[in-house]
């Protein structure tokens, strides 16, 4: 549905849209993404931020091969593995029976891709979700603030169409949808009231003077 429409749409609607948790009982569904460069005791801290509630650590390097990510999950425990998702590696992803292979923006699942591992997919638009995340576990959707981690990386859309764009895909039934882009616990408890499921953070933990408390803090505001 163009955006157009659905700003049209929205302003008529008198609560604010999306599929906001019960605050009684809200518990996000988390997701921190790795620096895509080196970082000192990196596997120590993943374990660390698990324990303390993460949902899912995402494993990605660019710059890597498979051999390099292979030697850096089998320094992560195999209790850990379920709860890490790696991106653009399927093969290892199969290998490891790890929690979940991440696809680009626009990219298709692998062929014959065994149905009990799971997959999520980057989106930014309700196009995209739409036509790449119906049978996905879950969806990052953003920027929806300006990215700390990857400067001058803005907002193509206001919170407001993203509120839109949520309510749309809630009516559709799609898996549930995570915000991703310059998130802090400044502007967590909006994630929440425009709809989003949880956050996906990448900035707000790995700039942090103490990665975990770091976390900690998100998930605090969110509350």
């Amino acid at each position: 549905m163009p955006l157009r429409r659905l700003i049209r749409w929205f302003s008529g609607r008198k609560n604010i849209p999306g599929q906001p948790a019960d605050p009684a009982t809200a518990r996000p569904f988390t997701v921190v993404i790795s620096s895509p460069r080196h970082f000192p005791q990196e596997q120590k801290i993943v374990c660390r931020l698990l324990d303390a509630g993460l949902s899912r650590f995402h494993l990605r390097k660019p710059d890597w091969g498979a051999e390099k990510i292979q030697a850096w999950l089998k320094k992560i425990p195999a209790a850990y593995h379920s709860r890490i998702v790696v991106h653009a590696q399927p093969e290892i992803v199969e290998k490891l029976r790890l929690g979940g292979l991440h696809l680009r923006a626009a990219q298709q699942r692998p062929r014959n891709w065994a149905e009990e591992i799971p997959v999520s997919q980057s989106c930014h638009s309700f196009h995209e979700l739409d036509s790449y995340a119906k049978h996905c576990a879950y969806a990052t959707l953003g920027p929806v603030f300006p990215s700390i981690s990857k400067k001058g990386y803005l907002p193509q859309r206001t919170p407001e169409e993203y509120a839109v764009i949520l309510e749309c895909w809630a009516e559709e039934k799609g898996c549930p949808v995570l915000a991703l882009g310059g998130i802090t616990p400044q502007n967590v408890p909006r994630l929440r009231q425009l709809g989003f499921a949880g956050f996906a953070v990448v900035g707000a933990v790995w700039e942090s003077p103490d990665p975990v408390k770091g976390f900690q803090a998100l998930l605090k505001a969110w509350r």
